[in-house]
């Protein structure tokens, strides 16, 4: 199968799943807490997952680029200091190619 043809039924299974979810809660079924917060964080995680999988893999194999490592630190830090993404990608970026002009891999 073409790998075209795979993202659009990708992208029909996900909007199906997505529509059949607001169609339940806009028939009035309700949704138990323990599930509403267990969906809230399967964005983040899987945001996490493909993140981490970036950074730690390149084609299968390590990466030992020690500038992404620390730039990551450091939009950590940033994210629990100020509760902000865009601050946290910003200073991530900037000590990446700070320490890469710097001579840091």
């Amino acid at each position: 199968m073409n790998v075209g043809w795979q993202f659009v039924l990708a992208g029909i299974g996900t909007y199906l799943i997505r529509v059949s979810a607001i169609a339940l809660v806009g028939q009035g079924v309700a949704i138990p807490a323990g599930v509403e917060r267990t969906l809230r964080l399967i964005a983040p995680a899987v945001l996490a997952a493909i993140i981490a999988n970036g950074l730690i893999l390149d084609h299968g194999h390590f990466n030992p680029r020690a500038s992404w490592y620390l730039g990551t630190a450091i939009a950590v830090f940033v994210v629990f200091r100020f509760r902000s993404a865009a601050w946290a990608m910003a200073a991530a970026m900037l000590s990446v190619w700070a320490l890469q002009r710097v001579g840091m891999t």
